[in-house]
């Protein structure tokens, strides 16, 4: 065999190998179902939502892994690089950039990327009208005493604030001083969301 023929042979080889390499990287319906298989394993408290892909193909890489003894070593894996979606309430949290690795056609690790926080779509809805004024009610007895109460004179709409969802409501607040009875009229209270349930603002009542 001549070496013309030797070189179109070994060109041929790499090509296949190469081939070989790109069939051999998960498709995005695996990597999502591997991926919330792995999360579910190891953040249990969590609630994973999908993971996307965002590489076409396989990129060579090492990764150090723990064996049974407790010791590392490093083996040779397959790199992708992915967005995964975490709800937590009315948000996302979204580690982008995950770094995903593959052993063949196994999953053996997860690495997660920076963290961006997102709103759903709509953001948080508001609480009803008796949550929010139970939760007015207990800072008002709170702060005047136990016989205080409270009504509702207007109600807010939710609004982004830095972190977080933030209501205000306009209230009355009787309450007894000295054996007086005393109002406040038309005085702000204020509520806000991380994203899951609502709470009150002390610093932000009456």
């Amino acid at each position: 065999m001549n070496k013309t023929s030797l070189g179109i042979l070994a060109a041929v080889f790499v090509m296949g190998m190469s081939l070989s390499t790109q069939a051999r990287t998960p498709s995005a319906k695996k990597v999502n179902t591997d991926v919330t298989r792995y999360w579910k394993k190891k953040w249990p408290d969590q609630q994973m939502a999908h993971a996307e892909r965002k590489s076409e193909k396989c990129e060579p890489a090492k990764l150090e892994i723990k064996g049974r003894r407790g010791k590392t070593r490093k083996i040779k894996a397959c790199l992708l690089k992915a967005d995964v979606f975490v709800e937590r309430g009315y948000r996302y949290f979204i580690y982008r950039g995950t770094d995903v690795y593959y052993k063949g056609n196994r999953l053996v690790s997860v690495q997660l990327g920076e963290l961006q926080k997102a709103w759903k779509e709509g953001g948080v809805p508001a609480p009803s009208q008796d949550e929010a004024l139970n939760m007015i009610k207990a800072q008002a007895v709170q702060k005047f005493g136990k016989d205080s109460t409270v009504s509702m004179v207007e109600t807010g709409v939710p609004r982004p604030f830095k972190d977080v969802y933030r209501i205000t409501y306009v209230v009355n607040v009787t309450f007894t001083k000295d054996g007086k009875e005393q109002k406040l009229e038309r005085k702000f209270a204020t509520l806000e969301s991380d994203g899951t349930e609502w709470k009150a603002v002390p610093s932000l009542m009456f």
